[in-house]
């Protein structure tokens, strides 16, 4: 069981390298095809990024860079509470491998070592929630109540680095 965890969790990671590396070639392609076919200035284009990326912050405000701070709440442990749930963490992966992407493509700076961060504090807690639930619902028949997992946050810590 815990080889087929490991192997979902170097499925997952590349799953998602090659998405933000797509998703941002994607970008790309579409802000150069927009300048060159309505002649919008260089200078308008970050502008319009930055419209959309302020689109998807109405719905995940997480998507943003506060320094650190987003990283820091996915990988704070508190007692009696629980961290966001993997569906929302899913959700928060993929709105910032979008976010990124149209950021690189506008020509907004920035880069991709903090978001890989944030992506990948989300995507370790996320994975730890779900390893988690996979492990305590399982049928007693499979005997994994012997299998010890972690806190979700402890799966966001290692792949934060």
């Amino acid at each position: 069981m815990q080889n087929f965890l490991f192997i979902w969790s170097w499925v997952l990671y590349v799953l998602v390298s090659v998405g933000l590396t797509k998703c941002s070639n994607f970008s790309t392609d579409l802000f150069q095809k927009l300048k060159t076919v309505t002649g919008i200035p260089d200078a308008i284009l970050p502008s319009i990024g930055g419209i959309s990326v302020g689109l998807i912050a109405l719905a995940y405000p997480e998507v943003l860079y506060w320094g650190f701070e987003n990283v820091d709440i996915l990988l704070e442990l508190r007692l009696f509470k629980r961290g966001p749930p993997a569906i929302l963490l899913l959700q928060l992966v993929c709105a910032k491998i979008i976010a990124t992407s149209v950021c690189r493509g506008s020509g907004l700076v920035g880069g991709f070592y903090a978001p890989s961060l944030f992506i990948g504090a989300a995507l370790g807690s996320a994975y730890g929630d779900l390893a988690g639930f996979v492990v305590n619902h399982a049928d007693p028949m499979y005997h994994l109540d012997a299998l010890k997992v972690a806190v979700p946050q402890a799966y966001a810590l290692v792949c934060f680095f």
